[in-house]
């Protein structure tokens, strides 16, 4: 294997890292918004 080869899989692996972030960050902003908009309406 190449060192161009290493390369590619480190920036394959964090390429996953990312998108596993990603995710996790829109299922965080998805519960604050839901848990937002029950405590408003909650409130009203």
């Amino acid at each position: 294997m190449s060192d161009h080869d290493i390369r590619n899989q480190e920036l394959e692996q964090d390429d996953n890292g990312d998108s596993y972030a990603d995710a996790f960050a829109a299922v965080v902003i998805i519960l604050i918004a839901v848990a937002t908009a029950v405590f408003w309406i909650s409130q009203q």
